[in-house]
């Protein structure tokens, strides 16, 4: 028997009918016969051959609608799986953006995880009201008519939210289904990983925009808006970037806190500053030992409010005092002083203003009056105030606290302080002091908290903690030049005779300037009695005293100088206060467009961590805005299903 192999099957496969004759007929290669001739059977005479063909087109017309539902549910279920992914992705991010919202109006967080939701499920623009966000049908990925079901926060820090999506079918409408319907869900809440937040807010004369004279203080936009004490609050500010400050800064507060009076491991410090920060008069003891043996005698008939001058520029100061985190016991702190300037300097024998002319008896528009210098002097009197403590901001500086009740009750104590300048080194130096753990002896804020090892402020490689800061300031760093007196600029050649209204400002009215400055001409003739500060190039009282002391350094004589070597030591600061590891944020407000610098901008902005933790502000209202995204970005979401 012979073996065809399988080339001679090809052979055999494409022969024509009758062809199996003449393969007999050859002879064979290898000697053997062949097998009886035979032909190849294409087909039986009775047909049955034939049929066998038309039952494999039938059986291939019955299997091909099965073949086609099963190409269909293939890809109908590939689309599924596509936009249950998409649905999957639009969610979690809808979620977190409720979590991080979750403690603002209720229309306003649903609008949030809204517009988040939509705009990753495909419909970037979708023009919705906000009642039609949610509850309502709406085409989007793959076509598919989707609905986003109200948010619902399940506690005060966890946010649910679901959505579902029928989805038309392409191949299976053959297999009776016209349609697939996907729904998922997803739930975010907020870790409250711990925090230590310091807020360092500029409060100069020149927050108090609007507000700054004898007769804007009759007005009702001049007065203090009570800060919102629940989060979602709607609070309309007052025409004043200082009422916009505090209510900006209680917002921030609020979204931190929701409705909880404690949050655990979160502590928040406040801090004022103008050139010089309070540091409470109780602290008495980091002062140096003849600064505050003297105390009573310099101040009196007041009392020290408790400022202090930067540590640096004196005999016995640090070189880097107003660039590092020394605590008191290491660099005692001097009280800040403005002394009096009355009788130090006049014209031809008679009296011409100083800049700071008080003593235990007070001018009136015309002679001296019985009306000892008082408290009620740095109240509503802008640059027009005089007394030992003049520039010294009146809110004393909040140490690490956990109580949401006490740090509003510290915003809403904020009040504009006139005189001096802005120097925002010293607040932000302040707002390290309240963080470094160098100063936890000094705080002397009680024992550990539950589950920390130290007492506040907490080391700096705490688990699960952070430090931040978050600055707001107004305006360029400078020395102000109070133009209405000696040692500096005195232009104002008319007295006047006009008086602070004896409402809202506390105590009987008083003169706004009793004395006039005399001419131009004759300002170079003005002599200073001896010991006085010199009278060129000199400039108001600050954290580093007159101008003219040169603590800045021998180089800096004028305000322009001043303002360089302030900034530089701003740089400084900030680069020592982040290789800390303490998150640093800055906010810039400048409402005029021309009073910021952009040489400042640049300096704030490369202060600030990154970037994107540096906000510029150009519209008033905006600062809420500003301060409400930072609350959202400290808000630390994770997902939890």
């Amino acid at each position: 028997m012979v073996h065809h192999g399988q080339g001679a099957a090809r052979l055999l496969r494409y022969a024509r009918p009758g062809a199996g004759a003449d393969l007999c007929d050859r002879p064979s290669p290898h000697g053997l016969a062949h097998l009886p001739r035979r032909s190849l059977p294409v087909s039986r005479p009775d047909g049955r051959g034939l049929g066998r063909r038309g039952s494999i087109a039938l059986m291939a017309a019955l299997l091909a609608l099965p073949l086609v539902g099963l190409v269909g549910l293939a890809t109908d279920g590939a689309r599924a799986w596509l936009l249950r992914s998409r649905l999957h992705t639009a969610l979690d991010a809808a979620a977190l953006a409720g979590a991080r919202n979750i403690n603002l109006q209720v229309a306003q967080r649903d609008a949030e995880v809204a517009g988040m939701f939509w705009t990753n499920f495909g419909v970037a623009d979708s023009g919705f009201t906000a009642a039609q966000a949610t509850g309502h049908a709406w085409r989007g990925f793959l076509d598919a008519m989707t609905t986003l079901d109200p948010p619902v926060a399940v506690d005060a820090s966890t946010m649910q939210v679901s959505a579902h999506a029928v989805l038309d079918t392409t191949f299976t409408r053959v297999l009776g289904i016209p349609s697939v319907h996907v729904a998922v869900s997803a739930q975010a809440k907020r870790a409250d990983l711990g925090m230590e937040l310091s807020l360092v807010l500029d409060v100069t004369g020149s927050m108090d925009t609007n507000c700054s004279t004898p007769s804007d203080r009759t007005a009702s936009s001049c007065g203090v808006t009570t800060v919102p004490r629940e989060p979602g609050t709607t609070t309309a500010s007052r025409n004043n970037n200082m009422d916009l400050l505090r209510l900006a800064a209680a917002d921030l507060i609020n979204i931190l806190y929701g409705s909880r009076e404690t949050v655990s491991n979160l502590w928040v410090s406040i801090v004022p500053f103008t050139t010089t920060v309070n540091l409470g008069p109780n602290r008495r003891d980091w002062l140096g030992g003849s600064a505050a043996s003297s105390l009573d005698s310099d101040f009196s008939p007041t009392s020290w409010r408790g400022c202090v001058e930067a540590r640096v520029g004196y005999d016995g100061a640090p070189d880097d005092g107003d660039r590092r985190d020394y605590t008191p016991s290491e660099v005692p702190f001097r009280p800040f002083l403005y002394k009096s300037t009355l009788g130090l300097y006049t014209l031809n024998g008679a009296a011409v203003p100083g800049d700071n002319d008080w003593a235990r008896k007070l001018w009136n528009a015309t002679t001296s009056g019985d009306n000892a210098i008082t408290e009620d002097w740095y109240l509503y009197r802008g640059n027009y105030q005089v007394g030992p403590n003049v520039g010294c901001p009146a809110t004393v500086v909040l140490p690490l606290t956990a109580k949401k009740t006490t740090v509003l009750d510290t915003i809403q104590s904020l009040r504009p302080s006139s005189r001096g300048g802005t120097m925002g080194n010293l607040g932000l130096q302040a707002g390290w002091f309240t963080l470094s753990p160098r100063w936890r002896g000094a705080w002397a804020l009680g024992a550990a908290p539950a589950g920390q090892a130290t007492a506040l402020p907490l080391d700096y490689n705490a688990p699960y903690m952070r430090k931040v800061i978050v600055m707001m300031t107004d305006g360029t760093n400078q020395w102000y030049d109070t133009p209405y007196g000696f040692p500096g600029a005195c232009t104002e050649t008319t007295k006047s005779t006009a008086s602070y209204p004896t409402s809202p400002a506390p105590g009987p009215a008083q003169a706004v300037r009793p004395i006039a400055c005399p001419a131009a001409n004759q300002v170079g003739s003005v002599t200073a009695a001896s010991g006085a500060p010199a009278i060129t190039n000199n400039a108001d009282y600050t954290g580093y005293g007159r101008l003219k002391d040169g603590r800045l350094g021998t180089g800096v004589t004028n305000n322009s100088q001043a303002q360089t070597e302030i900034n530089n030591r701003v740089a400084a600061l900030c680069a020592a206060i982040k290789s800390a590891g303490i998150t640093i944020y800055t906010v810039v407000l400048d409402t005029s467009g021309s009073s910021t610098s952009a040489a400042t901008r640049t300096l704030y902005q490369g202060c600030a961590t990154t970037p994107q933790h540096y906000v510029f502000v150009s519209q008033p209202t905006d600062l809420r805005t500003a301060f409400q995204q930072i609350g959202t970005q400290l808000a630390n979401l994770r997902l939890v299903r």
